[in-house]
């Protein structure tokens, strides 16, 4: 293969991955630009009462003897 022929396929290459970053890049604007949308029609009073009702099931859960137990047994053997 000569050094030209490598080059212009470096070239198509270089090219083909440009494309697919633009590409890339347009969709994950695109998608924020959505969730972005989505999230201010929610109420901000909706939003807080969830992460509150969220926060004391989970508080809840974790309070009973099993899951307590887990979560301790996790995090000691997480330490070593």
């Amino acid at each position: 293969m000569s050094l030209s022929s490598l080059n212009k396929r470096i070239r198509k290459c270089s090219k083909d991955m440009d494309r697919q970053r633009h590409g890339a890049v347009y969709l994950l604007t695109d998608q924020k630009q959505q969730a972005l949308h989505r999230a201010r029609k929610v109420p901000l009073s909706v939003a807080l009462s969830v992460a509150f009702a969220c926060g004391y099931l989970a508080e809840r859960f974790f309070a009973t003897p099993a899951p307590a137990t887990l979560l301790r047994w996790y995090m000691t053997l997480r330490t070593f």
